[in-house]
Order: C-alpha cells, then structure tokens, then sequence
C-alpha cells in the first residue's frame, strides 16, 4: 500500500503531530525513519499532570505517612521530573501552544527551568499548579524576579499560577510587558499584598484573583477587562476604568463588604449582565 501521508512536507506532518497529545505524537515515531524525529518539532500542547495523585496514594500505602519524609513521595516527584526534563530537552520547536504542569514539586531550580524554556519556546498558554506543595508542608515555589529581565514572553496569552507566589515587581511587568495577556489567575499566592492591575497597552479580559491572604490593596484599571473572579477577605479595591466589564463573581469576606456598600460601585454596576456573590456569611436585616 502506498504511503502517501509520509510524503506529505515536514510543516504538514508537524500539524498533524501537534494536534495529537505529547505521548501520540511520539509514539508515530515508530511508524518509519520519516516520522522518527519529527515529533521534536511539536507545537501543541504539553500538558504534564499528575495521574495518580500521589499523596492520596501514600496515605493509603502507609497508615504512618508524613508528607515531608515519605519515600513513596520523594520516589515518585523524582520519577515525575525525571519524565518531564528529558522530553522538554529534547524538544526542538520554536513556539509551542501551551505549557502545563500539575504536581507538588518542591524544587526551585526544576521550576525556574521550566519557565525559562517556556520563555524559549515562546509559549502562549503557561499554568504552574502546585496545589499540593502547601498540604506536603514545603514553601510555596517564587516565581524568579529573574524572569522580569526578559522580553521573550510577548507570546504569552493566558498565565495561571495556583500555589505559585510572585513578587509584586515581576506581576506588574508582566502586566505591563505581555501585550498579547488575555488571562490572568493567580490562586494561593502568599506574599502579595498589593495589586495593581493596570498597563498602557493591557489586554487582560479575564482576571480570577483567589486565597491571596495577605492581599491588602487592589486596583483594577483595565479597559479590556470582561470577567472578573475574586476572592479574599477584607482590603481596600478600586475599581478605576473597566468599561467593558459584563461578569463579577466574589466569595469570602470581600462579599460582605461589596453587599452592604454597593453605591461605591454605580460607575460599573449598570452595566453587568451576570453578577455571583456567596452570601452564604451574610446576614440580612
């Protein structure tokens, strides 16, 4: 039978490969020697996610388990990086679409690594969820203030950092320095305590701001912006421009405050078509 998908040009097969998951596009290297490399060359998306939520499987394989000193742990974060390190290694393409990695690692150097090649391969969708770090008992990873030294993410679309801090120096330039920025959420960040969203050239439309329990000041300036999640407890907000805001979900405390003081908010009100609050903790007289 004649191959005719294999003599298809290299740009063609590469988009085929890419919209297949990392493991598929790999495995076609096994088809001939005209597939075997060209899975280097992927631009989809990488999506590496704990599937055997490691922790709860500890507990049930020792009655006695401490996150901080488990083998079964410890065995299975290396075997983790030791899965993603090589394949990003190997990786040859110049842009990629999206970049995802889930799991409670704990080192500092393992996860600057991964944010420097996703500035190196100009990715545009970049989500760093550590969300089991804080039950393990480790400090919360810092995103690098290195990476606000850097042009290389002008790519970037959507940024979801959960159990992730950032400096407050290095999220203003990325607000002020990723032009195409379109998604923003921030969950769990521990040392924020002020945030100014705002920019000359901000695109954000989607903003979801939750647990930032040192929050303490927020400033929203954002022309673009169309949805809005939030929830803290209680702090000082400033809506200043949103135009275009039409979706505004709030939880916790923040919620309480929001309900009893809703002249402060005319200048954006009117103009909402779907509006949440969890009144679950207010109490109406």
């Amino acid at each position: 039978m004649d191959d005719r998908i294999s003599k298809l040009p290299d740009d063609i097969l590469i988009c085929i490969l890419s919209r297949l998951t990392i493991e598929e596009a790999a495995r076609a290297s096994i088809l001939s020697y005209r597939w075997r490399y060209l899975w280097r060359f992927f631009t989809g998306s990488l999506d590496f996610v704990d599937p055997y939520k490691i922790r709860r499987l500890a507990i049930l394989s020792d009655p006695y388990y401490k996150c901080e000193d488990n083998y079964f742990i410890r065995v299975k974060r290396r075997n983790f990086i030791n899965l993603v390190d090589p394949i990003l290694g190997l990786l040859q393409t110049k842009s990629l679409q999206q970049l995802r990695i889930c799991y409670p690692v704990n080192s500092d150097y393992d996860v600057d690594s991964w944010v420097q090649f996703a500035v190196d391969k100009r990715v545009q969708r970049l989500e760093l969820d550590f969300s089991e770090s804080k039950t393990e008992g480790h400090e919360l990873h810092t995103f690098s203030p290195y990476f606000k030294t850097t042009s290389s993410f002008s790519s970037l679309v959507s940024l979801r950092l959960i159990d992730v801090d950032i400096p407050e120096e290095v999220l203003h330039y990325l607000l002020c320095y990723c032009p195409l920025l379109e998604v923003l959420t921030l969950k769990g960040a521990e040392k924020l305590i002020r945030i100014r969203v705002s920019g000359p050239s901000l695109k954000l439309k989607y903003l979801e701001l939750r647990d930032l329990p040192n929050l303490s000041n927020l400033e929203i300036n954002a022309p673009n912006l169309v949805s809005f999640e939030f929830s803290a407890g209680e702090l000082i907000v400033s809506f200043k421009h949103v135009p275009s805001l039409v979706e505004m979900s709030i939880e916790g405390d923040y919620c309480t405050y929001f309900v009893y003081t809703l002249h402060q908010f005319s200048s954006f009100l009117p103009q909402l078509r779907t509006l949440k609050l969890n009144l679950m903790a207010v109490s109406v007289s």
